[in-house]
């Protein structure tokens, strides 16, 4: 196990949504939205949550450790892209 953290950024929608609950990682230009100090994610998530739309939406962060890379499947990266569409500011 590595001693450093890395903290990736998730979009939840809520259970009351039009389509249901739903938690997925952020995707940015087709990879996983982390970073290697909590103070950035949290900056990053604070921004994100500002410019929401919709207010079945949020984002929060969470330790990378708790999803390693390999636990997110090509079809779990493909919802979270569609997913975080949705929330995304312009």
């Amino acid at each position: 196990m590595s001693d450093t953290s890395r903290f990736v950024i998730w979009i939840h929608r809520r259970p009351d949504s039009l389509f249901g609950a739903a938690s997925n990682p952020v995707i940015r230009n087709g990879a996983l939205l982390f970073f290697d100090e909590e103070k950035c994610a949290r900056a990053e998530c604070d921004r994100l949550n500002a410019h929401l739309r919709n207010p079945h939406v949020h984002y929060t962060v969470q330790l990378a450790d708790a999803c390693p890379p390999e636990a997110v499947s090509s079809a779990d990266l493909a919802t979270a892209r569609d997913a975080s569409i949705d929330g995304r500011p312009q």
